[in-house]
């Protein structure tokens, strides 16, 4: 095989090429001179921008679709073993790798690698330290796991001097990457079909600091390591208001006055999510004056507070809160602009609604009005006891129904909209709920 820090003409075949990080590793391989290919089950936007670009894209997996002449064949945490495009690969020969140790490769391509982790509020915190760099010309690639508004993209190339990429924990992903600067926004229990407890979720953040060079945190993750910088002890947020849908918030470093800032986006989550975005464009000496225009000029990041359509003139908003911590901090952010909310809910993964099932029953049994739709499984079977039907039926002390499939739900948002006066919908889930939702309402 040819060596992977030098990609020219390296012919490429992604099996899975339509996920939203697959797609980017794509674009960054084409942009690199290697000759690139894939394969998906079916048509997406991803698939599509990659065709408009002149990739070409096999819909179904197929024998034929790897060709002898292949390089490397790079597939992504979806794919199982017994995929026939992998086994065909190994047949020829060909390397196979994982995408995560495919990024690791990619990065080396760079001369400063910011990782942005989290259990929470990774892929904001790196669109917005994306967008602070873009505005100072410092020509950054950007590599995200949703696609930012404003950079209507996942992925942006840019020169080869910063590689802002957003560092997933899932299966430990990030262990391939060498930051020169990481950020870990915090650390919960998640992935638990992966991760044995929180110990080992601790653990698998700390070797991922420990590769890199500088770690921005705040002193609740505990990371124990020599260059660290603890947001919470240096930034301070004061005076932080909420008006016209977004905040104003005032920051100190070091007791000392820093910066006025606006933030045009719901969620004080978020206000937390851009002073990770502050201290990290405050270390790569970003002028304040540009921190703020980029923050105030800040669109989000799709599927975040997202206004999909309406229902009988109610927004429908989607956010992909999909943990109990991420439904809270979901719901608290969205009151300040709505008061009578109807919450839709798509569980994502069975293991994980069976391992944080009372975190669940307990942050959905506060909300007012509720419809828990069914779970998508993403790469599981089905598990009694963690599914959404096993979570409707705990729910207590709140107006909930359960719905199995779209056309019923329709029924029952329209029902409870003759019974409750509501201000708005409400969709949270990682789930295709919202996509399909957003084809509906089209």
């Amino acid at each position: 095989m040819k060596k992977l820090n030098n990609l020219k003409n390296l012919k490429i075949f992604f099996v899975g090429i339509g996920g939203v990080s697959m797609s980017g590793l794509a674009k960054m391989s084409l942009h690199f001179g290697a000759k690139v290919e894939g394969s998906d089950i079916t048509k997406n936007q991803e698939t599509i921008d990659l065709e408009n670009l002149n990739i070409k894209v096999y819909y179904g997996h197929k024998s034929q679709n790897i060709k002898k002449n292949c390089d490397l064949v790079v597939f992504s945490g979806a794919i199982h073993d017994n995929n026939i495009e992998l086994i065909t690969a190994k047949k020829y020969k060909i390397p196979v790798i994982e995408r995560s140790k495919f990024l690791g490769y990619i990065s080396k391509q760079f001369a400063t690698v910011i990782a942005v982790s989290g259990t929470h509020g990774k892929t904001t915190t790196t669109a917005m330290i994306g967008e602070m760099f873009i505005n100072n010309n410092m020509k950054p690639t950007i590599h995200l796991g949703g696609e930012s508004v404003n950079l209507k993209s996942n992925t942006i190339i840019g020169e080869y001097q910063y590689l802002i990429v957003e560092a997933c924990e899932y299966r430990e992903s990030f262990r391939f990457l060498r930051p020169q600067l990481s950020v870990i926004t915090n650390i919960e229990c998640d992935h638990l079909d992966y991760y044995k407890n929180l110990k080992s979720i601790v653990n698998s953040f700390g070797r991922f600091a420990k590769n890199s060079q500088t770690v921005i945190t705040n002193s609740s993750t505990n990371i124990k390591k020599k260059n660290v910088i603890n947001v919470d002890k240096i930034y301070l947020l004061k005076e932080v208001n909420y008006s016209n849908l977004g905040y104003d918030f005032v920051v100190y470093k070091y007791s000392q006055f820093f910066g006025k800032f606006r933030l045009n986006m719901l969620g004080l989550h978020n206000v937390y999510n851009a002073l990770f975005a502050i201290a990290v464009a405050d270390f790569f000496q970003v002028p304040i004056d540009t921190m703020k225009t980029a923050l105030e000029n800040f669109n989000g990041v799709r599927r975040r507070y997202e206004k999909i359509g309406v229902i009988q003139n109610l927004p429908v908003i989607i956010d992909y809160a999909h943990h109990p911590t991420e439904i809270k901090n979901s719901i608290d952010g969205i009151k300040n602009a709505f008061k009578n909310i109807l919450v839709i809910f798509q569980p994502h993964t069975f293991s994980r609604t069976l391992k944080l099932f009372n975190d669940f029953v307990f942050a959905l049994s506060k909300l007012n009005h509720l419809i828990i739709y069914k779970t998508y499984p993403a790469r599981e079977s089905e598990i009694i006891g963690g599914r959404a039907c096993d979570l409707y039926e705990q729910i207590f002390g709140t107006d909930c129904d359960y719905a199995d499939n779209l056309s019923d739900l329709l029924t029952k948002i329209n029902e409870k909209i003759k019974l409750f006066e509501f201000d708005c919908i409400l969709v949270l889930g990682a789930g295709d709920l919202a996509e399909n939702l957003r084809k509906k309402l089209k």
